[in-house]
């Protein structure tokens, strides 16, 4: 059920019916969104604005996640409200922000919001940042402000019925506070523009630290406990140098996977010049992984065919942005992974097992 909300506040539900067809020069498939369901979120803005009262506006942020030249390439981004009258211009700032306007012509004739980009390229979410704040705090009341608003969207997106349907399954119909079956509340994972090494959230005198995973953190939204006022503060990853960008073998090496529900690392040791190990305990069944940087940005390692098995004791091919490898153990215990990249256009992936 986490997951099944997670994607609908981040991503936004697909909508019941095909869109229609329209045209964008050099765009196929252009990315389009009802224009009504999008004023939702100007809606709950306006509701919810005392979570975050200082902020003056709603603003919303087009980002790609890793693919972050989806944000620049080709032409510059062009919105648009596209309804029975002349389109409507909305503009994009650089870093991909904006606000969207409330037109009731453009309510009226149910139009579309039409980015020049193909559909799925970017994602669009709520930007809530109270001002004067540093670039790695985030204010827990704005993040739930933030949350109605992707919340108010994502049920206008997936209709009356489903939207009733997951209000019975959760037992309420603020999915922002909802509890578990063990009336203990529900905690999300929030994104990051940057990789997250480690997050804590202070609340006067209180201080806990939260989880954390390459670009993303949970979040406590549900919790009354912690005021509007708390502040998540973030510690990002250092950026990789110009060199490590250029070539990101130097870069530190990890193993991340279903072992550790792919929300942590598992850090590479460098034996020799191109030769890496790391070691884990790893339980009996199937098991899926990559290697790579941190939050698999600049060098993505995996297998070189769907399906592909990584057989205990033999070298396998990987490939980059690979898919998932996978492990299949007769038994649970200690492995060795051991990554051969002495030629980095065909590197190999070795599991053996420890005996103790």
């Amino acid at each position: 059920m986490k997951k099944l909300l997670l994607a609908l506040l981040i991503a936004g539900a697909a909508q019941a019916e095909e869109p229609q067809q329209v045209e964008v020069p050099g765009v196929k498939n252009p990315d389009m969104r009802s224009y009504r369901n999008v004023v939702a979120g100007l809606d709950a803005f306006q509701e919810y604005h005392a979570l975050a009262p200082a902020v003056p506006e709603l603003r919303f942020r087009l980002s790609a996640g890793r693919m972050s030249d989806q944000l620049t390439a080709g032409e510059p981004l062009s919105l648009r409200i596209a309804g029975e009258g002349d389109p409507i211009p909305v503009p994009v700032t650089a870093d991909g922000t904006f606000t969207l306007p409330r037109v009731q012509s453009a309510i009226d004739d149910d139009a579309d919001l039409i980015l020049n980009r193909k559909k799925g390229a970017l994602r669009g979410r709520p930007d809530i940042h109270t001002p004067g704040l540093p670039d790695n705090v985030r204010r827990l009341g704005d993040l739930r402000l933030e949350c109605q608003v992707a919340v108010a969207i994502g049920k206008k997106e997936i209709g009356l019925l489903k939207t009733l349907a997951v209000n019975t399954l959760v037992l309420t119909t603020d999915w922002c506070g909802m509890s578990t079956v063990m009336k203990e509340k529900v905690k999300f994972w929030w994104p990051s523009r940057r990789i997250v090494e480690a997050a804590e959230i202070v609340d006067g005198e209180r201080r806990e630290t939260i989880e954390a995973k390459d670009f993303s953190y949970l979040t406590p939204l549900a919790d009354k406990a912690w005021s509007n006022d708390a502040r998540i503060e973030l510690r990002y990853a250092p950026e990789p140098t110009a060199e490590e960008k250029t070539n990101p073998w130097l870069q530190p090496l990890f193993v991340l996977g279903s072992m550790n529900d792919w929300t942590s690392r598992t850090p590479m040791r460098k034996l020799e010049d191109g030769i890496y190990t790391a070691e884990l305990d790893l339980e009996k069944g199937k098991q899926q992984l990559k290697i790579g940087t941190r939050g698999l940005v600049d060098l993505e390692l995996g297998a070189a065919e769907k399906d592909a098995q990584l057989t205990e004791g033999v070298a396998t091919p990987l490939a980059l942005k690979g898919k998932r490898l996978t492990l299949k153990l007769d038994q649970p215990g200690h492995y060795t992974l051991t990554l051969d990249a002495r030629n980095t256009d065909a590197p190999t992936l070795r599991a053996s097992h420890i005996q103790q």
